[in-house]
């Protein structure tokens, strides 16, 4: 739709499609995960059995993992290592200016 056919729109219209799309995303999300675990359960090699969601420490421990979920626990894992690294960098630079 174009800006304008939009901008005429209830504001509804806004979040119903705003759920439209985060429902698909969350449908393919799972629908991408099943067919992965199927297709590696078929090939039954040693140490490829399933496909996981690692979850970052802090975070609950969930039996299914959605898609929203996953956004947020990735964005803070990289929001974890530019800390991490920001943080590293700046402290080697002080032993740097210290002769450390």
């Amino acid at each position: 739709m174009d800006d304008e056919r939009v901008s005429h729109m209830p504001r509804w219209v806004e979040f119903a499609v705003g759920a439209l799309s985060k429902a698909c995303y969350e449908k393919m999300f799972k629908w991408l995960v099943t067919r992965i675990n199927r297709s590696l359960n078929r090939t039954k090699r040693q140490g490829a059995s399933f496909i996981g969601i690692l979850d970052i420490a802090g975070f609950e421990i969930f039996e299914l993992i959605s898609f929203d979920q996953l956004c947020i626990n990735y964005t803070n894992e990289k929001l974890q290592q530019l800390f991490n690294h920001t943080m590293f960098v700046l402290e080697q630079e002080e032993y740097q200016r210290e002769g450390i």
